[in-house]
């Protein structure tokens, strides 16, 4: 049995050794697994391809974390007890929720006492237990003397009192388990031969960092098997002693003649792997062989420079003249933009260019790390997955990102849980039920979930299950706007016809049928289902009971597909951990639902997918589990300042932070030594960028602190033959927008591969040109051989041309544009929901019905608030129908409407066909309880000329047209039919291409014409474009228009003749009335 330790400074050499010492002996049989360590799931990949290139094949094999090491090896040793059943941290958690309680009444836990004092829900006392459960297994690892005073009865005082206390009493409850100081120091004192059970050799390959406490256990392994250490070092130098300039200055003059600095970056960037070395030390002294496999990068680079400047330990000497910088070197490239997106998309453009400059160049041999993967994350989809216009695709995956963000079952639960212990609003719960997981459960295919957002929104639900809900919410209890209400609706929707009456003071939906009746019944199972759940987790329950209730959030609402089936189990390894840690834990009692979901939370958000590593594309993730690992190129985005390195926030009881010691954990010193770790496994080129410019004002914003001394270090050491800056040479300043002319300047610095960006760079510039047509040439339309127009169709045609063409020719549906569902009750009653009360109010004033007999349909229908305001708003309401009824009632003069007139007209070529309402003896009434627009201006005209055309004996020739701010009057034209076939001949024009007519735009021109061609083009221009002040849409924002003639303004030559040929008469016999 023996220990061997190879050092060196590639991580390739260090896989080669490996390689060749497996092969070199083999274990004694071939089904016996080779146990190789490591740190990361990114190196256990690199690994198995690296061995299996090298060595021809590769198979049982295992790779298990340091950690998990020690777990097996003790429970070799101690006949399979497993120590994390009581002092992991999961366990400590729980065992800690029980045990703190009844110590706080003691002295010294004063402080405790009063902050978990206003501790309702318990979830204070959890995130207190779990903090202090971390705090108690880094003790473990960093102060096993520290535990081992406190049972021995030694004193202590501040806030290592109450620890102590908690201490000794988590070790009185284990039930004999010892902790794990306990079980390491057993261990090695007692390992020895002849001892079975052990692997015959253990590996470990590329650990930047492991605590003593693991370095003694790997010492008493070395007895019973062999053990091969392969530890990636920078420099083949003795460095443990060397000191950063600015440590040194700290110094006193006596304690700075025995410190150098060596090399600056080694000296700023490697505090953790001086540690580590002075640590390994030890165990190098009891190692069989040290054997070193160091390998000299070269210096034809500058990044090859750094590297060996740090093999060597070298550094700028007092003396020594700087190094000319490399000409046209590009091998270190720093990148400033202005937010995360810009990183992407520079990054998406220098890839292209290293590819086309070293044709040798793979995907595969690119790895992009960020500090914060999930924010990078949706723009490196957005950028690398587009390939718009065939531009070149880089295949790439994104690996290593939780699973509440990435798995689509993990973020349904995460949601489903949200959901739950919320208001249930209409939004929130049909996000849910949009979620691929649910879809499954509840076969729901596109068009029944289409349906089911109609009906959510048409039925008035708002949010809350039912009054109940409501009622526990602290509102007022009421129905409507409730799951509930709506729900009720759709069933008695279907089981009976709508009447426009209530029966039992429901109003039944009419927009359903038979047809309907399998989404209703998904519809409804969701609804229940969601109910039950929001009933369990209203209230405490055990773990086990919270166990069964996880279990049925997936029978209930998550189906798995044959790519999910891996996170599925995972779900339910998460059931599983309730029920184990009930029966392993002290804790017995009931837990809070809000306790529930944050650990349910804080569990998806551990689980990584651990897929997506080196696929043969692009790799990006996180930094962690890719270090060490060996690129040509490695890119590192987002090295802002603040963002990397890490800040460790240890609470204000961590024994470790407050009282130092050297081979602590740091999360800043771990991030620093990682940065300089990537720097060593670049092979050709080391790309960072960060957001250096203000999105805002374009102010400089600070790069990390890592990029700030790697710069001055360069600049330390190398110079530019012109005197100037070395950071500003290897700083690229990039533009706010990717279209920005620099990018296409072949003579500036910047460049771009993007043909999108040249295209919209272009469209601003130059004016883009003419914008292509919406159609290339006019569209036949079926049956348009027999030119029967119906009236209906005709009016409805000048109401927007654009939309009927798409409507009728096309079959574009545009009114189906998603507007956001509501979460809240209406509070006023706006927009269409007022525009049809007003109508129907309208309605049934003249038909003499009391306006109070529909208040309750309304209420029903959920459009108007609940109680007394909604009531007073509809009051009000009703008095402004009954004003506007009058006006109308006072026009007819108390006689009879006349029968309908039929249409059966013959015109140009055309049969139109229809009839008209609305005509009394002296007039034909055209109204809308609404403002006056163009729209209704051209189709009372319509209505009007067809009056006239067709008028039959005792008919008038006159059309009024009431609106709620104005009317006004057409009296007889002088060649109506004429009128009518140039509308004729437009709309068959309209039903081929889209007709550049536009209601109120049109209008508006032709009013204005009188006071000049300027002022006309004004009054069009004012009407078509948004109002920034009012927020009103303008004509030209309408989704028909738009897909028809884009952002353009058509007001061009056939514009005007339009407006003029189809509008000069509605001018010429429109008269405006008091």
């Amino acid at each position: 049995m023996s220990l061997t330790l190879y050092t060196g400074n590639r991580s390739e050499r260090l896989v080669s050794e490996l390689a060749g010492r497996l092969s070199g002996r083999r274990l004694s049989s071939p089904l016996t697994e080779e146990i190789i360590v490591v740190q990361s799931r990114g190196m256990q990949r690199w690994l198995s391809i690296e061995l299996a290139e090298k060595n021809g094949i590769w198979a049982n094999s295992r790779f298990p974390l340091p950690d998990t090491l020690v777990r097996e090896c003790f429970r070799i040793f101690f006949s399979e007890v497993d120590t994390s059943r009581y002092f992991g941290v999961q366990q400590m958690t729980w065992n800690i929720m029980t045990i703190l309680p009844p110590l706080l009444d003691e002295p010294p836990f004063a402080a405790i006492r009063s902050y978990l004092s206003f501790d309702g829900e318990g979830l204070r006392l959890y995130q207190l237990a779990e903090r202090a459960a971390a705090i108690f297994n880094e003790y473990q690892f960093y102060r096993p003397d520290l535990l081992q005073r406190w049972e021995s009865g030694g004193e202590e005082k501040g806030e290592g009192l109450w620890q102590s206390i908690l201490w000794k009493s988590l070790v009185a409850g284990s039930g004999g388990v010892q902790p794990l100081w306990a079980l390491k120091d057993e261990f090695c004192r007692g390992l020895k031969l002849p001892m079975s059970g052990f692997p015959e050799r253990i590996s470990l390959f590329g650990i930047s960092y492991l605590p003593k406490f693991h370095l003694d256990i790997l010492s008493a392994l070395s007895r019973v098997t062999d053990i091969t250490l392969f530890v990636l070092s920078p420099t083949s130098d003795f460095w443990a002693d060397i000191m950063a300039r600015k440590t040194q200055a700290r110094l006193s003059v006596e304690e700075r003649i025995y410190r150098n600095e060596g090399n600056p970056l080694l000296a700023s960037l490697g505090h953790m792997g001086r540690e580590f070395s002075s640590l390994m030390q030890d165990l190098a002294d009891s190692a069989e062989m040290q054997l070193e496999a160091y390998e000299e990068p070269g210096e034809e680079t500058l990044l090859r420079s750094l590297q060996t400047d740090m093999l060597h330990l070298q550094g700028a000497g007092a003396d020594a003249a700087p190094r000319p910088l490399p000409p046209n070197d590009s091998s270190v490239q720093i990148h400033s933009c202005h937010s995360p997106l810009r990183e992407v998309e520079v990054l998406h453009d220098s890839l292209l260019s290293f590819f086309e400059t070293y044709r040798d160049l793979e995907p595969r041999d690119v790895l992009v790390l960020t500090p914060d993967i999930e924010t990078y994350s949706p723009y490196i989809s957005a950028v690398f997955g587009a390939g718009n216009h065939g531009e070149t695709r880089i295949p790439f995956t994104v690996a290593d990102r939780s699973m509440m963000n990435e798995g689509d079952i993990a973020s349904a639960i995460a949601a489903l849980l949200d959901l739950a212990t919320s208001r249930l609003g209409a939004a929130e719960v049909f996000d849910l039920l949009s979620r691929l997981p649910v879809r499954r459960r509840f076969a729901l295919d596109d068009d029944a979930q289409e349906c089911i957002r109609r009906w959510i929104e048409k039925t008035g639900i708002r949010w809350g299950l039912d009054e109940t809900d409501r009622l526990n919410a602290g509102v007022p209890s009421y129905r409507q706007n409730s799951w509930r209400a709506g729900l009720d609706r759709l069933l008695l929707g279907y089981a009976m016809p709508d009447e426009g009456s209530l029966y039992g003071g429901i109003l039944p939906y009419d927009d359903i049928d038979a047809s309907f009746a399998e989404t209703l019944g998904i519809f409804a199972s969701f609804v229940d289902a969601l109910e039950r759940l929001s009933e369990r987790l209203n209230e405490p329950e055990t773990l086990q009971e919270w166990r069964l209730v996880f279990l049925g959030m997936l029978d209930d609402f998550i189906v798995a597909d044959a790519d999910s089936e891996r996170e599925y189990s995972e779900m339910l390894a998460i059931a599983d951990t309730l029920g184990e840690l009930f029966n392993e834990t002290l804790h017995k009692e009931p837990v809070s639902p809000e306790v529930f979901t944050s650990w349910v939370r804080s569990k998806l958000e551990e689980r990584r997918q651990n897929l997506g590593f080196m696929t043969g594309g692009v790799t990006f993730c996180a930094m962690l589990p890719m270090r060490s690992i060996p690129f040509r190129v490695i890119c590192l985005l987002g090295m802002n300042d603040a963002a990397f390195p890490r800040q460790h926030h240890a609470p204000s009881f961590d024994l470790v932070s407050s009282n130092p010691r050297p081979g602590d954990r740091s999360l800043r010193n771990e991030d620093r030594y990682l940065f300089l770790e990537m720097m060593l496994s670049a092979r050709d080129l080391l790309y960072i960028s960060y957001v250096g410019q203000s999105v805002r004002d374009n102010s400089s914003l600070s790069p990390s602190v890592l990029v700030v001394e790697l710069l001055d270090a360069i600049e330390r050491v190398f110079s530019l033959s012109d005197g100037s800056s070395i950071a500003d040479r290897l700083t690229v300043r990039h533009r706010l927008q990717a279209f920005s002319p620099a990018y296409f300047d072949s003579a500036g610095p910047l460049f771009s591969y993007s043909e999108d960006n040249f295209h919209a760079l272009s469209s601003r510039t130059y004016g883009g040109g003419e914008r292509p047509p919406f159609v290339d040439e006019p569209l036949g339309v079926p049956g348009d051989e027999t030119c029967v127009v119906s009236l209906d169709e005709l009016i409805r045609f000048y109401g927007n041309p654009a939309a009927f063409f798409l409507e009728s020719t096309l079959a574009i549906r545009q009114n189906r544009l998603m507007t956001p569902l509501i979460d809240r009750e209406p509070f006023s009653i706006e927009g269409l929901d007022a525009y049809m009360i007003r109508e129907e109010l309208l309605e049934k004033i003249l038909q003499g019905s009391d306006p109070s007999d529909i208040l309750p349909l309304f209420q029903a229908r959920g459009i108007i608030p609940p109680s007394g305001i909604g009531e007073r708003l509809f009051a009000s309401m009703a008095t402004e129908s009954a004003a506007f009824a009058a006006r109308l009632t006072a026009l007819t003069e108390g006689a009879a409407e006349l029968p309908p007139l039929p249409v059966n007209l013959d015109i140009g070529g055309f049969r139109l066909t229809g009839e008209l309402t609305h005509i009394w003896p002296k007039h034909q009434l055209s109204y809308r309880h609404a403002s006056m627009r163009g729209r209704e201006r051209i189709q009372s005209w319509i209505r009007h000329l067809v009056l006239n055309a067709a008028r039959e004996e005792g008919y008038p020739t006159e059309t009024i047209l009431v609106m709620r701010n104005e009317s006004l009057s057409f009296a007889q034209p002088d060649q109506p039919v004429l009128y009518l076939e140039n509308l004729l001949k437009r709309y068959r024009e309209g039903l081929h291409s889209p007709l550049l007519f536009f209601p109120e735009a049109s209008l508006a021109y032709t009013r204005k014409l009188d006071d000049g061609l300027q002022k006309a083009y004004a009054e069009a221009l004012a009407v078509w474009n948004d109002n920034p002040f009012s927020g009103l849409h303008g004509e030209g924002s309408h989704p028909a228009v738009q897909r028809c003639f884009g952002n353009t303004e058509p007001f061009g030559t056939e514009f005007k003749s339009l407006a003029l040929e189809l509008l000069l008469p509605l001018m010429n016999f429109q008269e405006t009335r008091s």
